[in-house]
Protein backbone atom coordinates (compact mmCIF):
# COMPACT_ATOMS: atom_id res chain seq x y z
CA UNK A 1 0.00 0.00 0.00
CA UNK A 2 1.38 3.08 -0.71
CA UNK A 3 -0.24 5.83 0.86
CA UNK A 4 0.30 9.79 0.25
CA UNK A 5 -1.25 10.63 3.13
CA UNK A 6 -1.40 9.48 7.03
CA UNK A 7 -4.38 7.33 8.03
CA UNK A 8 -5.11 9.75 10.81
CA UNK A 9 -5.27 12.78 7.82
CA UNK A 10 -7.57 10.34 6.18
CA UNK A 11 -9.65 9.30 8.54
CA UNK A 12 -9.94 12.78 10.00
CA UNK A 13 -11.24 14.08 6.10
CA UNK A 14 -13.75 11.54 6.11
CA UNK A 15 -15.05 12.58 9.90
CA UNK A 16 -14.84 16.54 8.93
CA UNK A 17 -17.33 15.28 5.75
CA UNK A 18 -19.67 12.97 7.27
CA UNK A 19 -20.12 15.78 10.46
CA UNK A 20 -21.34 18.23 7.39
CA UNK A 21 -23.79 15.86 6.50
CA UNK A 22 -25.10 15.42 9.61
CA UNK A 23 -25.18 19.31 9.86
CA UNK A 24 -27.30 19.37 6.30
CA UNK A 25 -29.30 16.57 7.42
CA UNK A 26 -27.94 14.17 4.81
CA UNK A 27 -28.42 10.23 5.71
CA UNK A 28 -25.19 9.98 3.02
CA UNK A 29 -23.55 11.24 -0.33
CA UNK A 30 -22.82 9.53 -3.67
CA UNK A 31 -19.26 11.26 -4.28
CA UNK A 32 -18.49 10.70 -8.03
CA UNK A 33 -15.96 13.30 -8.47
CA UNK A 34 -12.31 11.94 -9.09
CA UNK A 35 -10.30 14.58 -6.83
CA UNK A 36 -12.46 14.11 -3.67
CA UNK A 37 -12.81 10.38 -4.02
CA UNK A 38 -8.65 10.35 -4.05
CA UNK A 39 -9.28 13.11 -1.16
CA UNK A 40 -11.19 10.46 0.76
CA UNK A 41 -9.84 7.34 0.49
CA UNK A 42 -6.43 8.00 -1.28
CA UNK A 43 -7.44 5.90 -4.91
CA UNK A 44 -5.60 7.15 -7.96
CA UNK A 45 -5.87 6.18 -11.58
CA UNK A 46 -6.08 7.55 -15.13
CA UNK A 47 -9.36 5.41 -15.71
CA UNK A 48 -11.84 7.85 -13.90
CA UNK A 49 -13.42 8.26 -17.37
CA UNK A 50 -14.80 4.90 -16.45
CA UNK A 51 -17.84 5.21 -13.84
CA UNK A 52 -16.90 5.63 -10.08
CA UNK A 53 -18.77 6.41 -7.24
CA UNK A 54 -17.61 7.02 -3.50
CA UNK A 55 -20.84 6.06 -0.97
CA UNK A 56 -20.39 7.69 2.27
CA UNK A 57 -22.96 7.36 4.91
CA UNK A 58 -23.61 9.94 7.49
CA UNK A 59 -22.22 7.49 10.01
CA UNK A 60 -20.04 4.29 9.40
CA UNK A 61 -17.68 3.41 6.78
CA UNK A 62 -17.92 4.60 3.09
CA UNK A 63 -17.88 1.73 0.08
CA UNK A 64 -16.43 2.91 -3.49
CA UNK A 65 -17.97 1.54 -6.60
CA UNK A 66 -15.55 1.16 -9.40
CA UNK A 67 -14.66 -0.79 -12.18
CA UNK A 68 -13.40 -4.66 -11.68
CA UNK A 69 -9.93 -3.45 -13.43
CA UNK A 70 -9.43 -1.05 -10.90
CA UNK A 71 -8.96 -2.97 -7.82
CA UNK A 72 -5.50 -3.25 -8.01
CA UNK A 73 -5.22 0.62 -8.23
CA UNK A 74 -7.25 0.76 -4.83
CA UNK A 75 -4.95 -1.85 -2.90
CA UNK A 76 -1.94 0.31 -4.20
CA UNK A 77 -3.23 3.57 -3.42
CA UNK A 78 -6.29 3.29 -1.16
CA UNK A 79 -6.78 2.82 2.59
CA UNK A 80 -10.07 1.03 1.22
CA UNK A 81 -10.20 -2.45 2.73
CA UNK A 82 -11.46 -4.78 -0.13
CA UNK A 83 -14.45 -5.75 1.95
CA UNK A 84 -15.13 -1.34 0.99
CA UNK A 85 -15.11 -1.94 -2.37
CA UNK A 86 -18.21 -3.34 -4.90
CA UNK A 87 -16.61 -3.45 -8.08
CA UNK A 88 -18.67 -4.15 -11.94
CA UNK A 89 -17.80 -5.89 -14.86
CA UNK A 90 -18.01 -3.66 -18.31
CA UNK A 91 -21.21 -5.20 -18.82
CA UNK A 92 -22.87 -4.68 -15.69
CA UNK A 93 -24.93 -1.47 -14.90
CA UNK A 94 -22.73 0.43 -12.15
CA UNK A 95 -25.41 3.13 -11.68
CA UNK A 96 -27.55 -0.25 -10.69
CA UNK A 97 -24.72 -1.44 -8.49
CA UNK A 98 -24.21 1.83 -6.41
CA UNK A 99 -28.17 2.06 -5.49
CA UNK A 100 -27.96 -1.74 -4.40
CA UNK A 101 -24.55 -0.43 -2.48
CA UNK A 102 -26.77 2.28 -0.34
CA UNK A 103 -29.17 0.25 0.68
CA UNK A 104 -26.36 -2.70 1.16
CA UNK A 105 -24.74 -1.24 3.69
CA UNK A 106 -27.84 0.69 5.35
CA UNK A 107 -28.05 4.32 4.78
CA UNK A 108 -31.95 4.91 5.75
CA UNK A 109 -34.19 6.27 3.31
CA UNK A 110 -34.30 10.27 3.56
CA UNK A 111 -32.34 13.29 1.41
CA UNK A 112 -29.37 11.71 0.04
CA UNK A 113 -26.34 14.18 -1.56
CA UNK A 114 -25.38 14.38 -4.58
CA UNK A 115 -22.83 16.81 -6.35
CA UNK A 116 -24.98 18.13 -9.23
CA UNK A 117 -21.97 20.09 -10.83
CA UNK A 118 -20.26 17.02 -11.17
CA UNK A 119 -18.53 16.44 -14.46
CA UNK A 120 -19.04 12.95 -13.82
CA UNK A 121 -22.64 12.77 -13.17
CA UNK A 122 -24.23 12.82 -16.29
CA UNK A 123 -27.94 13.44 -16.31
CA UNK A 124 -28.72 9.96 -17.91
CA UNK A 125 -27.13 8.63 -14.36
CA UNK A 126 -28.82 11.08 -12.05
CA UNK A 127 -32.06 9.95 -13.75
CA UNK A 128 -30.84 6.71 -13.35
CA UNK A 129 -30.73 7.56 -9.46
CA UNK A 130 -34.24 9.00 -9.29
CA UNK A 131 -35.57 5.90 -10.49
CA UNK A 132 -33.79 3.19 -8.31
CA UNK A 133 -33.24 5.60 -5.36
CA UNK A 134 -37.10 6.31 -5.45
CA UNK A 135 -37.45 6.19 -1.79
CA UNK A 136 -34.56 9.20 -1.07
CA UNK A 137 -34.80 12.81 -1.64
CA UNK A 138 -31.67 13.73 -4.18
CA UNK A 139 -30.56 16.86 -2.63
CA UNK A 140 -27.77 18.97 -4.19
CA UNK A 141 -24.82 18.32 -2.14
CA UNK A 142 -22.05 20.10 -4.32
CA UNK A 143 -19.39 21.79 -2.56
CA UNK A 144 -19.49 19.68 0.93
CA UNK A 145 -15.92 17.92 -0.09
CA UNK A 146 -14.58 20.99 -1.75
CA UNK A 147 -14.99 23.11 1.04
CA UNK A 148 -12.72 21.04 2.82
CA UNK A 149 -10.16 21.18 0.43
CA UNK A 150 -9.46 24.36 -0.08
CA UNK A 151 -7.34 25.03 3.22
CA UNK A 152 -4.38 22.59 2.49
CA UNK A 153 -2.57 21.13 5.49
CA UNK A 154 1.10 20.79 6.13
CA UNK A 155 1.23 17.59 3.69
CA UNK A 156 -0.76 18.61 0.95
CA UNK A 157 1.39 21.89 1.33
CA UNK A 158 4.68 20.07 0.74
CA UNK A 159 3.40 18.24 -2.44
CA UNK A 160 2.25 21.53 -3.79
CA UNK A 161 5.79 22.67 -2.77
CA UNK A 162 7.40 20.02 -4.79
CA UNK A 163 5.09 20.55 -8.12
CA UNK A 164 6.39 24.08 -8.26
CA UNK A 165 10.00 22.68 -8.44
CA UNK A 166 8.79 20.61 -11.49
CA UNK A 167 7.17 23.40 -12.62
CA UNK A 168 9.95 26.13 -12.32
CA UNK A 169 12.58 22.99 -13.78
CA UNK A 170 10.45 22.27 -17.01
CA UNK A 171 9.47 26.33 -17.84
CA UNK A 172 13.14 26.63 -17.45
CA UNK A 173 13.45 23.70 -20.19
CA UNK A 174 10.96 25.58 -22.26
CA UNK A 175 12.37 28.77 -22.11
CA UNK A 176 16.10 27.43 -22.91
CA UNK A 177 14.45 25.77 -26.03
CA UNK A 178 13.31 29.20 -27.58
CA UNK A 179 15.01 30.77 -30.43
CA UNK A 180 13.70 32.07 -34.03
CA UNK A 181 13.51 28.85 -36.40
CA UNK A 182 12.83 26.46 -33.74
CA UNK A 183 9.74 24.76 -34.36
CA UNK A 184 7.22 25.14 -30.96
CA UNK A 185 6.80 21.52 -31.07
CA UNK A 186 10.77 21.21 -29.94
CA UNK A 187 10.11 23.64 -27.07
CA UNK A 188 6.76 21.90 -25.85
CA UNK A 189 9.30 18.60 -25.98
CA UNK A 190 12.04 20.36 -24.06
CA UNK A 191 8.94 21.12 -21.42
CA UNK A 192 7.60 17.77 -21.20
CA UNK A 193 10.98 16.39 -20.44
CA UNK A 194 12.34 18.79 -18.23
CA UNK A 195 9.36 17.99 -16.11
CA UNK A 196 9.13 14.31 -15.86
CA UNK A 197 12.85 14.04 -15.56
CA UNK A 198 12.29 16.45 -12.25
CA UNK A 199 9.83 13.84 -10.65
CA UNK A 200 6.60 15.32 -12.51
CA UNK A 201 3.91 13.20 -12.88
CA UNK A 202 0.36 13.43 -15.47
CA UNK A 203 -1.25 16.83 -15.84
CA UNK A 204 -4.54 18.10 -15.24
CA UNK A 205 -4.12 19.33 -18.22
CA UNK A 206 -1.86 20.13 -20.80
CA UNK A 207 1.06 22.48 -21.46
CA UNK A 208 0.70 25.60 -23.38
CA UNK A 209 3.33 27.27 -25.54
CA UNK A 210 2.27 29.65 -28.31
CA UNK A 211 4.48 31.99 -30.53
CA UNK A 212 3.91 35.12 -32.34
CA UNK A 213 -0.08 35.43 -33.75
CA UNK A 214 -0.98 32.48 -31.90
CA UNK A 215 0.30 33.48 -28.42
CA UNK A 216 -2.78 36.14 -28.23
CA UNK A 217 -5.12 33.26 -28.22
CA UNK A 218 -6.24 31.84 -24.78
CA UNK A 219 -5.04 28.61 -24.32
CA UNK A 220 -3.33 28.08 -27.47
CA UNK A 221 -1.00 24.68 -27.21
CA UNK A 222 2.11 24.29 -29.10
CA UNK A 223 0.80 23.82 -32.71
CA UNK A 224 4.19 22.62 -35.02
CA UNK A 225 4.56 26.55 -35.82
CA UNK A 226 8.41 27.77 -36.50
CA UNK A 227 9.19 30.49 -33.89
CA UNK A 228 9.83 33.87 -35.65
CA UNK A 229 12.26 36.59 -35.25
CA UNK A 230 10.44 39.34 -33.34
CA UNK A 231 7.76 37.45 -32.19
CA UNK A 232 6.26 37.63 -28.18
CA UNK A 233 5.93 33.59 -26.90
CA UNK A 234 3.85 32.59 -23.83
CA UNK A 235 4.28 29.50 -21.92
CA UNK A 236 2.34 27.82 -19.00
CA UNK A 237 2.96 24.77 -17.16
CA UNK A 238 1.80 22.71 -13.93
CA UNK A 239 3.94 20.22 -12.40
CA UNK A 240 1.98 17.51 -10.55
CA UNK A 241 3.19 15.03 -7.41
CA UNK A 242 0.97 13.19 -5.63
CA UNK A 243 -1.74 14.54 -7.63
CA UNK A 244 -1.14 17.99 -6.09
CA UNK A 245 -0.44 20.83 -8.82
CA UNK A 246 1.51 24.01 -9.09
CA UNK A 247 1.72 26.41 -12.07
CA UNK A 248 3.91 28.51 -13.71
CA UNK A 249 3.45 31.19 -16.30
CA UNK A 250 5.87 32.95 -18.42
CA UNK A 251 6.58 35.19 -21.56
CA UNK A 252 9.41 35.12 -23.80
CA UNK A 253 10.26 37.51 -26.75
CA UNK A 254 12.73 37.12 -29.90
CA UNK A 255 14.61 39.64 -30.73
CA UNK A 256 14.76 42.99 -29.17
CA UNK A 257 11.45 43.88 -28.17
CA UNK A 258 9.40 46.35 -29.06
CA UNK A 259 7.93 49.51 -26.70
CA UNK A 260 4.36 47.55 -27.08
CA UNK A 261 6.18 45.05 -25.47
CA UNK A 262 7.99 46.21 -22.91
CA UNK A 263 5.13 48.48 -21.99
CA UNK A 264 2.48 45.14 -21.60
CA UNK A 265 5.12 43.03 -19.28
CA UNK A 266 5.93 46.16 -17.46
CA UNK A 267 1.74 46.28 -16.79
CA UNK A 268 1.41 42.73 -16.62
CA UNK A 269 4.30 42.13 -13.92
CA UNK A 270 3.16 45.18 -11.89
CA UNK A 271 -0.04 44.15 -11.90
CA UNK A 272 1.20 40.32 -10.17
CA UNK A 273 3.29 42.09 -8.09
CA UNK A 274 0.32 43.89 -6.59
CA UNK A 275 -1.67 41.04 -5.94
CA UNK A 276 1.11 39.03 -4.12
CA UNK A 277 1.55 42.22 -2.06
CA UNK A 278 -2.40 41.83 -1.01
CA UNK A 279 -2.41 38.71 -0.17
CA UNK A 280 -2.92 38.08 3.37
CA UNK A 281 -5.53 36.42 6.04
CA UNK A 282 -7.95 38.58 6.41
CA UNK A 283 -8.49 40.22 3.10
CA UNK A 284 -11.16 38.96 0.25
CA UNK A 285 -10.57 37.49 -2.85
CA UNK A 286 -12.13 40.68 -4.77
CA UNK A 287 -9.71 42.82 -3.01
CA UNK A 288 -6.81 40.82 -4.30
CA UNK A 289 -8.30 40.77 -7.48
CA UNK A 290 -8.82 44.73 -7.48
CA UNK A 291 -5.26 44.72 -6.65
CA UNK A 292 -4.17 43.04 -10.00
CA UNK A 293 -7.18 44.34 -12.16
CA UNK A 294 -6.93 47.66 -10.81
CA UNK A 295 -3.21 48.04 -11.89
CA UNK A 296 -4.54 46.96 -15.27
CA UNK A 297 -7.36 49.48 -16.09
CA UNK A 298 -5.02 52.65 -14.60
CA UNK A 299 -3.01 51.66 -17.26
CA UNK A 300 -5.79 51.54 -19.98
CA UNK A 301 -5.02 47.43 -20.94
CA UNK A 302 -8.36 46.24 -19.08
CA UNK A 303 -10.05 45.13 -22.30
CA UNK A 304 -7.01 43.19 -22.72
CA UNK A 305 -7.36 41.12 -19.58
CA UNK A 306 -11.48 40.65 -18.91
CA UNK A 307 -10.89 38.00 -16.50
CA UNK A 308 -10.53 36.71 -12.67
CA UNK A 309 -6.87 37.28 -11.39
CA UNK A 310 -6.30 33.54 -10.30
CA UNK A 311 -7.64 30.70 -8.44
CA UNK A 312 -7.36 27.75 -5.80
CA UNK A 313 -4.91 24.96 -6.77
CA UNK A 314 -4.42 21.68 -5.52
CA UNK A 315 -5.45 18.18 -6.27
CA UNK A 316 -6.56 17.73 -9.98
CA UNK A 317 -7.28 15.36 -12.24
CA UNK A 318 -8.09 16.05 -16.36
CA UNK A 319 -9.30 18.11 -17.52
CA UNK A 320 -8.48 20.87 -15.40
CA UNK A 321 -5.10 21.96 -13.07
CA UNK A 322 -7.36 24.14 -10.64
CA UNK A 323 -9.43 24.51 -8.17
CA UNK A 324 -10.95 27.58 -9.60
CA UNK A 325 -14.67 26.14 -9.34
CA UNK A 326 -14.32 25.82 -5.43
CA UNK A 327 -12.44 29.49 -4.54
CA UNK A 328 -11.49 32.12 -7.65
CA UNK A 329 -9.97 35.79 -7.14
CA UNK A 330 -12.51 37.73 -8.85
CA UNK A 331 -14.21 40.90 -9.06
CA UNK A 332 -16.66 41.54 -6.07
CA UNK A 333 -15.85 38.14 -4.43
CA UNK A 334 -16.07 38.72 -0.62
CA UNK A 335 -14.85 35.21 0.55
CA UNK A 336 -12.08 35.56 3.22
CA UNK A 337 -8.66 34.22 2.34
CA UNK A 338 -7.42 32.11 5.44
CA UNK A 339 -3.90 30.34 6.33
CA UNK A 340 -3.45 27.24 4.07
CA UNK A 341 -5.11 28.65 1.01
CA UNK A 342 -3.35 28.21 -2.12
CA UNK A 343 -3.67 30.15 -5.90
CA UNK A 344 -2.49 30.47 -9.02
CA UNK A 345 -2.29 34.14 -9.96
CA UNK A 346 -1.90 34.47 -13.95
CA UNK A 347 -2.25 37.57 -15.24
CA UNK A 348 -2.01 37.82 -18.74
CA UNK A 349 -2.30 40.87 -21.48
CA UNK A 350 -3.28 39.43 -24.90
CA UNK A 351 -4.62 40.93 -28.25
CA UNK A 352 -5.96 38.17 -30.20
CA UNK A 353 -4.48 36.83 -32.92
CA UNK A 354 -1.43 38.91 -32.05
CA UNK A 355 0.41 39.04 -29.47
CA UNK A 356 0.15 37.89 -25.84
CA UNK A 357 2.32 38.05 -22.26
CA UNK A 358 2.05 36.75 -19.23
CA UNK A 359 3.19 35.82 -15.78
CA UNK A 360 2.13 34.04 -12.94
CA UNK A 361 2.68 32.63 -9.17
CA UNK A 362 1.60 29.77 -6.99
CA UNK A 363 1.49 31.19 -4.23
CA UNK A 364 0.40 30.26 -0.19
CA UNK A 365 -1.07 31.94 2.53
CA UNK A 366 0.64 32.04 5.37
CA UNK A 367 -0.16 33.46 8.90
CA UNK A 368 1.59 36.48 8.40
CA UNK A 369 1.28 37.34 4.38
CA UNK A 370 2.26 35.69 0.98
CA UNK A 371 4.85 33.26 0.28
CA UNK A 372 5.77 32.28 -3.59
CA UNK A 373 6.30 28.97 -4.17
CA UNK A 374 7.48 29.41 -7.85
CA UNK A 375 11.15 30.31 -8.19
CA UNK A 376 11.84 31.54 -11.47
CA UNK A 377 13.11 35.31 -12.34
CA UNK A 378 9.67 37.49 -13.41
CA UNK A 379 10.96 38.77 -16.14
CA UNK A 380 10.29 38.60 -19.76
CA UNK A 381 13.21 36.13 -21.48
CA UNK A 382 14.88 37.49 -24.43
CA UNK A 383 15.85 34.45 -26.90
CA UNK A 384 17.30 34.57 -29.92
CA UNK A 385 16.29 36.71 -33.35
CA UNK A 386 17.22 35.46 -36.63
CA UNK A 387 20.61 37.92 -36.56
CA UNK A 388 21.59 37.56 -32.96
Amino acid sequence: MSLVFSRDEFDSRLQNVQRELELKGLSGMLIHTPENIFYLTGYQSPGYYMYQCLVVPAFGDPVLVLRRGELSNVQTYSWLPESQVRTYDDTNDPVALTADTVREIGIAPGAIGLETGSWFLPVRNYQKFEKMLGDFRLTDAQGTVEGLRVIKSPAEIAYIREACTVADRSMQAGLDAIQAGVNEDEAAAAMFSGMILAGGEYLGMEPFISSGYRSGNMHAAWGHKVIGDGETLLLEVAGARNRYHGALMRAAYTGTPTDEIKRVTEVCIASLNAAIEAVRPGVTAGEVDEACRGTIERAGLYEQFRKRTGYSIGVAFAPDWGEGHIMSLQRDDDRVLLPGMIFHIPPALRVPNRYGVGFSETILVTETGCEVLTKLPRELTLAKGVNA
